[in-house]
Order: structure tokens, then C-alpha cells, then sequence
């Protein structure tokens, strides 16, 4: 009945690149999928246009092997379909071959692919294979092996560690949540040593993260705000908090420089860019690499620039090379002598939105149910502050999540967003004792009225910094403690229409 309500989709395929044949290594097991039905889809869509040789992992031949084997044979494209583990075994195997790597995104968290910004879907990624434009991103090294996304030392990677196989296909991507609050009892510093290219740095920290590139959902790789996997350089996030609250705090901050792509301010957050480094901690620290333990005491890093070949869409490739409209006079004829064609392919997915529906009820209500449990059990084992700061943690996240993707937010159902008989409009974003901060629309096209707004918060007593995010319309005032944050609230309020 849906496939006659809605149109389907017709898509027009620009090819950079014609494949005739592909190794295809999949992973029945990951993400806990419906292995047949996706391997049909695969065929359904490459199959028509491309001889596939197709491998499936087991727990005696990894990915690895099966790509050291295809690059062997000289294949001319090689597709992983897994998650980020079944991805990484198979990158490693082409790093520096020239030969391009295809990647169907099945697992639990998807960070490469994300972190990229490569097709999601298991459709959008069958349509980039048969696009074909290929991509240059950079990839590291750790100890001599390679690493594709990021390096977690200390907090990051006992979590990986506790978030086992079995927690994972239990509660998917919150699997790591819950292994965080439990590492959160257990928090720790260490003295951690750091040599650069031409520095040496000795700091405590609860957690280091390496990263060649890393979605905004790898919170604690956020401390730069941007992650590029083509700039030829390693982002180092350093996180020092005093406690488990105030790592809970810059765990919120972290995800929202990660939404907005702006560096942190907060001053236990450090972070660098750099070509090299090695990691010595004291005492040691478990090191996990793209989702995998190393053991070792040490870590030694490097870039390796534009030595991994990326199959991903056409418009994010070829349409970032190239921009004409606009120009006078301008005539474009496509050259057909070319191996730039066109390919127009026509599918119908089946819709069935009422199993769709009721599979996403069951599955959301069973991750709050569990979510529920986990903070109800973390209740009797911490302070209650603690909890309430995670469950505003949650809602926090939520929050940015609804803003990010441009939900439209009531002035009915959220009170904090006010415009009525006011000549500015603004939102509350956040605000916990000590820092609140305000999203005002007219901050991005006004610069002149930012400043003066500036001016009248930073003359305030108990006011110690100001800092506007032209970019994201925001602005962040951090204050002490002994303010009163009702009080302060409304003194924000009146001096946003003064400076008008």
C-alpha cells in the first residue's frame, strides 16, 4: 500500500570511475544483522554491473587475511561490509596499494563511515560503488600498526574494554554509555608524558585521545571542535577532571564542540595538532586502537597523509573539485568519449511503515527500559548529584542532537525560548551553577550589538569570562558560584534587550 502512496526514488548516477569486478569480504555477524538479507540487497543493487567475488568472515579467516589475499590478486576494488572492526582489517591491507576501498556500513557505531562522511544506508552505499568517485584521506600509524581513526588512553579505553561483544549486541551504541558510568566509579589520573616534534609535555590526565578523524559522537576526541581526514595531521585531546562530576561536565561541553565544530575553552581540556608523537604513561594505561586493545606500555603515533583510497558519493567528491554555475557565458557539453557517463538506475524499496513503526517503539522503549535500570543501579552505588548530572547529561545530548538536525522547537513547548513583546529573541541552552549559556539568533548577522552585550555582562561583579561563538550564535558566560543563577538568569535577560 506505501510504495503506491510514496514515489520512489529515481536516481542519476555521474561515473567517475567504472568497476568491473570486486572482492566483497562481509561480516555475518556484526551489528547484530540479518546477514542474508543484506548480502541479497548487495547483490541485488552491484551484481547487474559488477562481478562480485564474495568472502565471508569467520572466526578463523578475518577481514584481514581476506584483503591481504584480494590485493594479492590484483583486485580493482575491495568492499567491507561489517563495522568498524571488519573496516579496519580490511583498510590495513590496502593502505599505500592504490587500490580503493568500498565500505557498507554494519555495525554498531559506524565511526569511520561517520566520521567521513561516507553513505550510510546500505543503498546510498551500493550507489557510491557503482558512482565510483574515489577520495584520498590520510591514515596514522600506532607502534608500526595501522590506525584509521583514533587512539583512546586511560578512560576511553577501559570503556571499550567493558563494553564487550555481548553488551554491544544487547544494547548497541549504548552499550558504551553503560560501561562508562561504570567506569566513572573507578575514574583515576595518571601522569601521562608527551613528545612532539619539537616539545616535550608532562600533564595528569583521565584520558588522552588520539585522532586521525572522529564523528562528534567520539566525545572525548572533540577538544580541537574539527576533524578532517585529509589535513595531514593528528588531533591530541588531553582531559584532566577533578572528579567524576566535572568529567560528566566536560564530557557535555566536548559534545557540543563536536556539533558546532569550535575548539574547547574549558581549562581542563587541552588539545594539539601534530604530525608525531609518543605517549608514555605513568602508571600504565590501557591503550585501545580503532576499537582494538594494543598492548603496550607506550604509544607511538605518526600521520601518513592521503595513503588510503575512499570510495564514496559522487557529490561529495567530485562536486567539492569543481563549481561553474554562476560564471558568464558558461556552456558545459559532457565529452561521452570520456569514462565520465551517465547511469540511471530505478528502484522501488519496499515500505512498510507500520512494521517500521512498531519495531522502532519496541526497540526505543527497551534501550530507556535498560537506561532506566542502569541509573536506577548507579543510584544506590553514587551520590545522588552525580546521577542528576548524568541524566542532564542524556537530555543535554538529546537536546543537541533535535537543534543539530533543525527541529522545530515551540515557544508552547519549550519555556526557555521567549519572544513575545521582547526585541530580541533568545533560547537558553544550558545553564548549571557557574556557566550559563544563551543562543541569540541576532549574534551571527550583528557584531556590533554582540559587543555590546559583551561589555554590559563582563561589567557585572562575579562575572570571570565572556565568549561569543559568532558562528553557532552563541554565548557563554562563566561566573562564580556565589552568584545567585535565578538572579543572574534574569539580569542576563534584561541586559540582552539593553543592549539593543
Amino acid at each position: 500500500m506505501f510504495t503506491q502512496i510514496f514515489s520512489q526514488p529515481q536516481i542519476t548516477l555521474k561515473r567517475a570511475k567504472v568497476f568491473d569486478s570486486a572482492c566483497l569480504i562481509f561480516n555475518p555477524v556484526s551489528g547484530g544483522r540479518n546477514a542474508k538479507q543484506d548480502l541479497e540487497k548487495i547483490k541485488f543493487f552491484l551484481e547487474p554491473h559488477i562481478k562480485l567475488d564474495i568472502h565471508l568472515t569467520t572466526p578463523e579467516i578475518g577481514a584481514d587475511q581476506l584483503a591481504k589475499e584480494a590485493v594479492e590478486r590484483g583486485v580493482e576494488l575491495i568492499i567491507a561490509s561489517g563495522g568498524d572492526g571488519t573496516v579496519s582489517a580490511a583498510a590495513n591491507a590496502v593502505i599505500g596499494t592504490n587500490i580503493p576501498l568500498a565500505i557498507i556500513p554494519g555495525g554498531t557505531a559506524n565511526a569511520f563511515a561517520n566520521g567521513l562522511g561516507l553513505p550510510i544506508t546500505l543503498e546510498e552505499s551500493c550507489i557510491a560503488i557503482l558512482q565510483g568517485a574515489i577520495m584520498s584521506v590520510d591514515t596514522a600509524r600506532c607502534n608500526d600498526q595501522p590506525m584509521l581513526l583514533l587512539a583512546g588512553i586511560g578512560f576511553e579505553a577501559n570503556t571499550v574494554k567493558e563494553a564487550d561483544r555481548q553488551l554491544k549486541d544487547r544494547f548497541g551504541i549504548f552499550a558504551y554509555i553503560f560501561a562508562g558510568l561504570d567506569q566513572l566509579q573507578r575514574l583515576e589520573s595518571f601522569e601521562a608524558r608527551l613528545e612532539t616534534e619539537n616539545q616535550i609535555i608532562t600533564v595528569n590526565a583521565a584520558a588522552i585521545t588520539v585522532a586521525n578523524f572522529a564523528p562528534p559522537t567520539s566525545i572525548l576526541a572533540q577538544g580541537i571542535g574539527s576533524s578532517s581526514g585529509n589535513d595531514g595531521l593528528l588531533d591530541v585531546t588531553i582531559i584532566s577532571p577533578a572528579n567524576a562530576l566535572e568529567a560528566l561536565t566536560q564530557a557535555i561541553e566536548l559534545f557540543e564542540s563536536g556539533l558546532i565544530h569550535s575548539n574547547s575553552n574549558n581549562h581542563h581540556i587541552g588539545y594539539l595538532r601534530v604530525q608525531k608523537i609518543n605517549i608514555v604513561t605513568n602508571p600504565s594505561q590501557a591503550i585501545t586502537v580503532d576499537g582494538e586493545m594494543l598492548k603496550s606500555d607506550t604509544a607511538f603515533f605518526e600521520i601518513v597523509p592521503a595513503s588510503l583510497q575512499v570510495i564514496s558519493s559522487y557529490q561529495q567528491v567530485i562536486g567539492s573539485q569543481r563549481k561553474l554555475m554562476g560564471l558568464p557565458s558558461l556552456t558545459v557539453v559532457e565529452n561521452n568519449n570520456q569514462d565520465i557517463q551517465d547511469l540511471v538506475l530505478n528502484f522501488a524499496l519496499p515500505v512498510d511503515l507500520s512494521r517500521i513503526m512498531a519495531q522502532i517503539v519496541q526497540e526505543i522503549g527497551e534501550q530507556l527500559l535498560s537506561l532506566w535500570h542502569t541509573l536506577t543501579k548507579a543510584a544506590k552505588l553514587l551520590n545522588q548529584s552525580l546521577i542528576e548530572a548524568m541524566i542532564y547529561l542524556l537530555w543535554n545530548i538529546s537536546k543537541k542532537i533535535n537543534e543539530s538536525v533543525n527541529i522545530p522547537q515551540t515557544t508552547n513547548v519549550n519555556k526557555n525560548i521567549k519572544t513575545t513583546n521582547l526585541t530580541v529573541s533568545y533560547q537558553i541552552s544550558h545553564h548549571i551553577l557557574g556557566r550559563i549559556r544563551l543562543r541569540i539568533p541576532r549574534l551571527r548577522n550583528d557584531e556590533k550589538y554582540g559587543h555590546r552585550l559583551q561589555s554590559l555582562i563582563e561589567s557585572v561583579n562575579g562575572v570571570e569570562k565572556v565568549y561569543i561563538n559568532w558562528a553557532a550564535s552563541s554565548i557563554r558566560v562563566n561566573y562564580t558560584p556565589t552568584l545567585s543563577s535565578i538572579q543572574f538568569q534574569h539580569q542576563l535577560i534584561e541586559m540582552i534587550e539593553q543592549a539593543a
